[in-house]
């Protein structure tokens, strides 16, 4: 007979159960996470984390830049990012992700779906996945948006509703979906119905589900057209202190945009800045985009939180890569994917830490590498989504939304 209490016994068959979860590659069950949306930054072509957020001045690796103290004791980052070190009490650092993949193309597929691109499955944009398995928050509005720029995936294996949906001009943002001169509202209602009735007759003889998704996606237009939400996306409620704290380039309207849309409900936003492929004048080039994204990433993070709205938005900025450490002939930094740098605010992540240290030149890891999957397990967590859930290809292969991975634990609350 066992000589144990009642809370000994329970305290075994807790160890045990995990122990045997860990054996056989079943995820222990994670809190559902306090992120409720996330906004991406995405830095197309890849900036240099020794320009931005692992500098290495003196070194000679190091480039022109200097260093700065910033708001998060122990934190060093370029010089060039005044504003956001004053925010980087709210902003941690993963300064040693890594990846096998120094392609453009497909580095960029890998860090929007979490996966290698294969021919046996089109995997949907991260932000398709989070808006399927979270839900709708906002009546009209897609749950995925892009601003300015390709969103590089679409919905993948998912239903083509959960596609991104692409805004490129940040000062008339749904020019596509204003009624045209002459056409108010019961006209339009009335196409609508010539539409509805057109279509319903066409699936009568034609049994193919591209008719339905077709259907589908003029139903989606119409109702963003109706939607009582549409106002998120006119930058002119925002006082003018607000707007120039964003900056004055279209990336900064698109940031002050894309708060305006996971305040009225949008799961994922994508605002991309580019182009940070600085084979070529680094320094130089470097700098000026730097000059745009400061003002605009520390005013996205100081208003959330201001709006108490950080704790629930999930703010990434990254690229699909790094730099190498080694300037070549043209002053230039070339792809480099062993140790680079993915700054996160908000949404259940501790501010002000940095994950991960590469060695004086930036060369190596020395401490906690994080790979990609690494990455997205944190942000799964964060989100309270299973990342060891099987979603079902078109083909009805069964996938997993996360190959491997786990969290990083040092950033979560």
């Amino acid at each position: 007979m066992c000589d144990c209490t009642r809370r000994d016994f329970l305290r075994l068959s807790v160890g045990t159960t995990a122990a045997l979860a860990s054996k056989f590659g079943f995820a222990w069950p994670e809190a559902a996470g306090s992120a409720k949306s996330v906004i991406l930054l995405w830095m197309a072509g890849a900036p240099s984390q020794l320009d931005t957020w692992d500098p290495k001045p003196g070194a000679e690796t190091g480039g022109p830049f200097r260093a700065i103290d910033t708001a998060a004791r122990g934190v060093r980052i370029c010089e060039h990012f005044a504003r956001v070190a004053r925010q980087m009490n709210r902003i941690s650092l993963l300064r040693t992700v890594h990846s096998k993949d120094p392609n453009h193309d497909t580095a960029r597929y890998l860090l929007h779906t979490a996966h290698r691109r294969e021919p046996t499955a089109d995997h949907p944009h991260v932000g398709s996945l989070i808006a399927r398995e979270l839900g709708r928050r906002a009546e009209g509005l897609p749950g995925c948006i892009a601003i300015g720029g390709d969103p590089i995936a679409g919905s993948g294996y998912l239903a083509p509703e959960f596609s991104p949906f692409l805004i490129e001009k940040i000062d008339r943002p749904l020019e596509d979906v204003e009624r045209p001169p002459g056409v108010n509202r019961w006209r339009l209602e009335d196409r609508e119905r010539l539409l509805q009735e057109q279509t319903r007759r066409f699936q009568e003889t034609r049994r193919d589900p591209m008719v339905e998704h077709h259907r589908e996606a003029y139903q989606r237009a119409f109702a963003l057209m109706r939607s009582r939400h549409l106002r998120a996306f006119d930058l002119s409620d925002e006082d003018e202190k607000t707007r120039r704290a964003y900056g004055e380039a279209p990336f900064g309207r698109a940031c002050l945009l894309a708060r305006r849309l996971v305040e009225a409900g949008v799961r994922f936003v994508e605002v991309q800045l580019g182009d940070w492929d600085t084979h070529a004048d680094n320094f130089n080039r470097t700098r000026k985009l730097i000059e745009i994204l400061d003002p605009a990433f520390a005013a996205l993070v100081g208003d959330l939180a201001d709006r108490r709205l950080l704790d629930s938005t999930l703010v990434v900025c990254m690229g699909e890569f790094g730099r190498t450490p080694r300037i070549n002939n043209a002053e230039g930094r070339d792809h480099f994917t062993r140790a680079w740098s993915v700054a996160l605010a908000g949404g259940g992540i501790y501010g002000g830490r940095v994950v991960g240290e590469t060695d004086d030149r930036g060369l190596e890891t020395r401490k906690r590498p994080v790979s990609v999957d690494d990455l997205y397990a944190t942000l799964f967590s964060c989100l309270g989504i299973d990342p060891q859930k099987e979603m079902v290809t078109e083909r009805g292969r069964p996938i997993r939304i996360l190959e491997s991975g786990a969290p990083v634990r040092e950033l979560l609350t």
